[in-house]
């Protein structure tokens, strides 16, 4: 018999029996004495991860993960939870070793989901298949091509415990990437580029790390050489709002942000948010905003209501930014 046959046999069964072994949901902390199995899902604002535990049919590893699947497809008895695998995500094939690593083969439509959105899901289905006794780890792939962070590095293997839990079932996803910051130079006519390499929890988007970490300004980060740099974001300034939309970001600014640094010119204040920014595989242009209302100009000389895009011809190629001594 085939996979796809042996799938489709599975469901069928699942359907028609797996709901007089559903138990109550829980979204809350997990009760202790309880021995079964957990469904995770998300929470109805897409903010954690939340779960209600099961009772499954299937006792063999293979089938297991075909009733997993098909209840992570399926929508949950709360209607505060949603699913973690949407209507539009097939998972085409899936292969479970001998060593008991789990591939998943998801359609092209599971690159639509980025962000936070894919952290939660990709979280509540790893944290729901490592369940299956054979399971050790996971690896996800879209349409045949390993995952990718936005960095385009692969992501590899993934185990229940890389998914932490915090009090009250929220979950989060630690992850290690580099963001390449622009910051002044030390005369403050041109932009310097410094590689960042951060460990952070990836409920939140790495646009409002950015821009946060650009705030904090160059001397807050271990190994730079402070005397070649400046920051550029205005002291005081505040960060209201930061969201991305068919690839461009949208930054709304306290109106601190429009008192510009003395020491740099509005062009690299502009630029080394946009450059910033632009960096991401989510970004290509940026549009500011100053406490949610539109302003036409900044600093006299540039129009600030349109979106901006990536400006090389401020970076200095080879410009120093390591800290070999004091």
């Amino acid at each position: 018999m085939g996979k796809s046959m042996f799938y489709k046999l599975i469901i069928l069964a699942i359907s028609l029996f797996s709901s007089c072994f559903l138990v109550s949901c829980q979204a809350g902390s997990r009760n202790e004495n309880y021995d079964g199995y957990y469904i995770f899902g998300l929470d109805a604002n897409e903010t954690k991860v939340v779960f209600e535990k099961y009772r499954p049919v299937s006792e063999d590893a293979e089938e297991l993960v075909v009733e997993f699947l098909d209840k992570m497809s399926n929508e949950p008895e709360d209607i505060y939870m949603k699913k973690a695998i949407p209507d539009d995500v097939e998972i085409d094939n899936y292969v479970l070793s001998e060593e008991g690593g789990l591939s998943l083969y998801f359609n092209s439509s599971y690159g639509n989901y980025t962000g936070v959105s894919e952290i939660l899901r990709r979280a509540a289905i790893v944290k729901t298949l490592c369940q299956v006794p054979r399971v050790t780890d996971i690896q996800f792939y879209v349409s045949g091509q390993p995952l990718t962070t936005s960095n385009m590095d692969a992501i590899g293997l993934m185990r229940a415990d890389d998914f932490i839990d915090n009090t009250g079932g929220e979950t989060s996803y630690k992850q290690n990437t580099t963001l390449n910051m622009y910051f002044s130079d030390y005369k403050g006519t041109a932009l310097v580029e410094v590689p960042v390499e951060i460990t952070y929890d990836a409920t939140i988007p790495l646009e409002q790390l950015a821009v946060e970490q650009l705030m904090k300004g160059p001397y807050s980060i271990e190994g730079v050489n402070k005397r070649s740099l400046l920051p550029t974001i205005p002291d005081g300034t505040r960060l209201n709002k930061v969201t991305v939309r068919e690839n461009t970001c949208y930054v709304d600014f306290s109106s601190e942000f429009l008192n510009k640094r003395k020491s740099i010119t509005a062009d690299v204040a502009i630029y080394s948010v946009v450059n910033t920014l632009v960096e991401l595989s989510t970004v290509n242009k940026v549009q500011f905003s100053i406490d949610g209302g539109q302003v036409l100009e900044y600093s006299t000389s540039i129009n600030f209501g349109e979106p901006f895009e990536r400006n090389l011809d401020l970076v200095l190629s080879n410009a120093p930014v390591s800290l070999d001594e004091d």
